[in-house]
């Protein structure tokens, strides 16, 4: 019975004592490490974006590119001070491999415009048309990655024209791949 009650008061000790230290362990995580509210941003954008992935996967009837895999970063250049978003497309490796397709700069504009706006933004022939306006594409940025941030509008504003977008369409099959970048707002090229 004595040797219970030593194991028993053994183990409260114990948990004690550990319970301190995730305690301390916490407390500079909370205190000495902050994290800068751009930090909290980028996260936020880098977050929505992997969940908005799954809007590329294949279709029954493709209208546009098939992915296989898709990629996404969101990093602060701190020397433009720009957030700049890397985004890698790769083409379906079974479906390319029959089909030959050179990919083009619509293809990068219907690829950001699904990721952030949920819209192709072209017609089946490849012809731009006008639902996307820059107005439309700042305010559907806005109100889509940027709520709940307390945010002024002027803040906003300066967020989103200061991303810049570089995306790369990955031929796996016969290596013609495509790079377009731009602001998040306008036109690739």
């Amino acid at each position: 019975m004595e040797i219970c009650k030593k194991k028993i008061l053994f183990l409260i000790v114990f948990l004690f004592f550990n319970n301190n230290l995730f305690a301390d362990t916490f407390d500079e995580l909370k205190n000495i490490r902050k994290t800068s509210y751009l930090d909290f941003i980028i996260l936020k954008i880098e977050q929505k974006l992997i969940q908005r992935h799954g809007f590329l996967r294949a279709q029954a009837m493709p209208l546009r590119i098939q992915y296989q895999n898709i990629g996404s970063q969101v990093d602060f250049v701190e020397k433009d001070s720009k957030i700049v978003i890397n985004i890698i497309g790769t083409m379906d490796k079974r479906r390319y491999s029959k089909k030959k397709y050179t990919p083009k700069v619509s293809d990068c504009n219907v690829l950001r415009n699904l990721l952030f706006y949920k819209k192709y933004g072209y017609n089946i022939f490849q012809k731009k048309n006008l639902s996307l306006t820059d107005d439309y594409m700042e305010n559907n940025f806005k109100s889509s990655f940027l709520n709940n941030l307390s945010l002024s509008d002027k803040e906003q504003d300066f967020i989103v024209t200061n991303i810049k977008l570089k995306i790369n369409i990955i031929d796996p099959v016969r290596g013609n791949d495509l790079f377009c970048s731009g602001l998040l707002t306008k036109d690739l090229n």
